[in-house]
């Protein structure tokens, strides 16, 4: 799509700002620095990448733009560097391995992991392939369905998570952070969750982003996590549950939206903390209303 490479002539120059009433369509294949306040050029974003030791690059799943620019983005690591993927779960991750010290190309790693079986594979193939072509192990970084699952019916974790359980704990977690996650988590159900069900389902979407933590903090070297962009938010997501002081970096791979051309809109989260370090717009993807289902139900 030649669209999400289209830059205006002013991100040509390093450090050019947005005009503040340029229509959100001139965002589209434009990277953010939410620090800096400026844009940047894709070499300045890839060597910053390399320069920390976890990278965590988001995505809207059905965006095949996001799955090919990021792709992009990976060919330029070290060889080495372990690429997590939100679509393994962690009980495959030993699947995942004993498949590519088989020589496993691609078709056969989504087979081990299993990614075939609940996630859109085709969209995910340029980024194992180049994975695969770079030498960086695949690895496993998610909380299967069915344990998460079990956590947001139970409203607590098991007793044998220990490992969760402390993950959570050193995560100072507070109470704006518990309001802003859990009108995130209403939010991306439409407005249509009845109200009793969002503590609980907040309670698994942080054992899921500590559980993708844990799995980076395990890797020897650098690391980068492949997972929707709610996940790799700083003020939210995984970058809450990696080791104090990490060295980290987060970029949001964002639909531009209509009715919002500010890219500062974008990088900042709902407690006025930065969401991600980077953002890197693209168009939007033509998809059904996905609150279409929903329309006429009102939350209990």
């Amino acid at each position: 799509m030649p669209a999400r490479f289209a830059i205006a002539a002013c991100a040509l120059l390093t450090g050019c700002a947005a005009a503040p009433h340029a229509p959100a369509t001139a965002l589209a294949g434009r990277i953010w620095d939410a620090h800096a306040g400026r844009f940047i050029e894709e070499p300045d974003l890839a060597q910053r990448m390399r320069e920390v030791r976890y990278v965590l690059l988001g995505e809207v799943h059905d965006n095949p733009a996001h799955h090919e620019l990021r792709a992009r983005l990976i060919g330029g690591l070290p060889p080495q560097t372990e690429i997590f993927f939100e679509q393994f779960d962690r009980p495959q991750d030993a699947a995942l391995r004993e498949a590519q010290r088989a020589g496993a190309g691609a078709e056969a790693l989504a087979r081990a992991g299993r990614m075939d079986a609940g996630w859109d594979w085709p969209l995910y193939r340029p980024l194992v392939e180049a994975a695969l072509a770079g030498r960086q192990p695949v690895r496993a970084a998610n909380l299967p369905n069915a344990e998460t699952r079990r956590i947001a019916s139970a409203g607590k974790l098991g007793a044998g998570e220990t490992a969760l359980a402390d993950a959570l704990a050193r995560s100072r977690w507070t109470e704006a952070d518990e309001r802003a996650l859990r009108e995130e988590i209403v939010e991306s159900h439409c407005r249509a969750l009845p109200a009793r069900l969002a503590p609980a389902m907040a309670l698994a979407q942080r054992a899921r982003d500590a559980t993708m933590a844990l799995a980076l903090a395990g890797a020897p070297g650098s690391a980068v996590l492949l997972a929707g962009n709610g996940h790799v938010r700083r003020d939210l997501g995984v970058p809450r549950y990696l080791p104090p002081g990490s060295a980290l970096l987060s970029v949001g791979f964002l639909e531009v939206r209509d009715e919002e051309p500010e890219p500062r809109a974008y990088a900042t989260g709902e407690t006025g903390a930065p969401a991600y370090d980077y953002v890197w717009f693209t168009p939007r993807q033509a998809r059904p209303d996905p609150c279409a289902t929903f329309k006429g139900s009102p939350p209990q």
